[in-house]
């Protein structure tokens, strides 16, 4: 499967129910896979789904909340950041003098934007690699969100 590396998600509108529903999309569709995760959903810096399957780490909400904060950062998805990393030999701590311990630059979290709005959510998911966490919000969004 190729990877996705969309930077970001737009939608026509947003709403705590709409955020309830990909949050329960992307849950469902671990579920389907047998893949154990953690996701959250927040709208302007407060969370309005969260979900950690039992076996995962107490931790969890750490990677979830850092991994969004670099896309509330950046406004564009923690794995393209990663990858712009990267590729520009920069880190998120010499470069942007931002403190690891609050952000992290792996795949995860994407930004959720609103036609004429501009940022208003992050969902976030842990659990798996991080290119497979990337990619299951894109799949859970392109079955029943975004249109193609």
């Amino acid at each position: 499967m190729p990877q996705d590396t969309t930077r970001k998600i737009t939608l026509e509108k947003f709403s705590n129910k709409i955020g309830l529903e990909i949050g329960l999309a992307i849950v469902h569709l671990a579920k389907e896979r047998n893949q154990n995760i953690a996701v959250q959903i927040e709208r302007l810096n407060h969370t309005i789904f969260l979900y950690v399957d039992d076996n995962l780490p107490a931790d969890k909400h750490h990677w979830l909340r850092r991994k969004a904060n670099v896309a509330k950062h950046f406004e564009e998805s923690s794995l393209s950041v990663k990858q712009d990393l990267i590729e520009g030999k920069m880190s998120l701590k010499e470069t942007f003098a931002l403190d690891e311990k609050e952000y992290l630059a792996k795949g995860g979290a994407l930004p959720i934007f609103v036609k004429n709005a501009g940022m208003i959510a992050v969902v976030s998911v842990s659990g798996l690699r991080d290119e497979e966490d990337h990619q299951l919000i894109m799949d859970a969004l392109n079955d029943q969100f975004i249109e193609a």
